[in-house]
């Protein structure tokens, strides 16, 4: 009676463990289940947290991603590609290095402070670098150089300008001409306000598509127009700023604090006549955060921001607010940036080889075998 009673006990949390554990795909027969994918999701929240995750949305890309996995590790022992213990922990230690601003010998310690599960982790550099393998064994050896041509046509699109246009998408609940829309627009009537809905916007006109382009293109500023994206919508210019070639490539040279009461702090500041040369002295005298120093290409900031440094002047402090705190950025110099021959044909040779294991991709995922079950897609 004993032994039975004992055997209960040893077999029934396993049999309730297994209960649990729910297959949702396989590929070319091998499973990924649920615990896969919470372990996956354990790893994303313990690297960055779980501030604003969509729990359904995050699960979806993660059996994406573990699916794509299980794809790449079939095509490298296919092609016989093996990878060394050193060349996995050697891209974990650059992937915290890179990643949290650590040095080398900080990176066990916070490996252990946010208990990071390194052998999930080692598996997910792992599929990285079997796939950069698989690309430099199936692409690279075959990509043709960067010719001429392709180059004067990348310096023609740099050399461009371009405009940087803030708008507002207008959209009314019945069917109306420019001219009532007009009117409602400018009526401020609660009433008649509610009949809209406006979406506010900032877009380069170069990187924009399609009929918002030419729309956006042809308008004055202030003016409502037709935008046929919907039955009833409409686009009104606010404002339109052109960038030269010289500003887009130029190089700003940044100091930045956050803050949390900004106001007080940009107010004493200003009253210190700060500058870019009594910025670290003052800050270090008001008791404020450490400064952070930068360099940007104006040509990576998204367009709010390359809008409000064409307007900056040099030595001039400016106030981004976020949630709970502000950032206080001060512009030191504007440095101009020649066209780098060699890096643009570095950037064309890059984008030919996104291009080419993109196709691969999708090549050698049409040949695999995937099945989904009733918990998976």
């Amino acid at each position: 009676m004993h032994r039975i009673v004992i055997l209960l006990l040893v077999i029934l949390p396993l049999k309730l463990f297994a209960i649990n554990i729910e297959i949702i795909a396989d590929v070319n027969g091998e499973p990924i289940s649920n615990l896969d994918i919470e372990k996956r999701i354990k790893l994303i929240t313990s690297l960055y947290g779980n501030q604003n995750i969509n729990l359904r949305e995050v699960k979806s890309q993660v059996l994406k991603q573990l699916v794509d996995e299980v794809i790449i590790a079939n095509e490298s022992q296919r092609l016989n590609i093996k990878l060394s213990e050193e060349e996995v922990n050697n891209s974990i230690v650059s992937f915290f290095m890179q990643s949290f601003e650590l040095r080398a010998e900080e990176v066990n310690q916070y490996i252990k402070k946010h208990d990071i599960d390194l052998k999930e982790l080692s598996n997910q550099i792992k599929y990285q670098l079997l796939w950069n393998k698989i690309i430099e064994n199936r692409i690279v050896s075959f990509i043709n150089g960067v010719s001429d041509e392709e180059v004067n046509n990348s310096i023609r699109q740099i050399e461009k300008s371009d405009y940087l246009i803030k708008f507002e998408k207008i959209i009314v609940n019945q069917k109306a001409t420019k001219d009532i829309v007009k009117k409602l627009y400018n009526d401020g009537n609660s009433t008649t306000q509610s009949a809209m809905v406006i979406d506010h916007a900032t877009v380069s006109l170069n990187q924009s598509k399609g009929v918002l382009k030419d729309v956006l293109r042809k308008s004055k500023i202030d003016e409502i127009t037709d935008y046929n994206e919907g039955p009833y919508s409409f686009i009104r210019v606010n404002d339109k700023i052109q960038l030269d070639h010289g500003i887009l490539n130029s190089t700003l040279n940044l100091k930045q604090i956050i803050v949390k009461d900004s106001e007080s702090v940009l107010k004493n500041l200003k009253k210190k006549k700060v500058n870019c040369s009594n910025f670290n002295k003052l800050t270090h005298d008001l008791k404020l955060p450490n400064i952070k120093e930068l360099k940007i290409k104006m040509r990576d900031l998204n367009p709010e921001l390359q809008i409000l440094f064409h307007k900056t002047n040099i030595n001039e402090i400016l106030e981004i607010k976020e949630s709970s705190a502000a950032r206080l950025i001060m512009l030191c110099n504007i440095e101009s940036d020649k066209i780098d021959i060699e890096a643009i044909k570095q950037g064309i040779y890059q984008q030919k080889i996104i291009k080419q294991s993109s196709m691969l991709f999708d090549e050698i995922r049409k040949n695999a075998i995937v099945n989904y079950h009733k918990n998976g897609k």
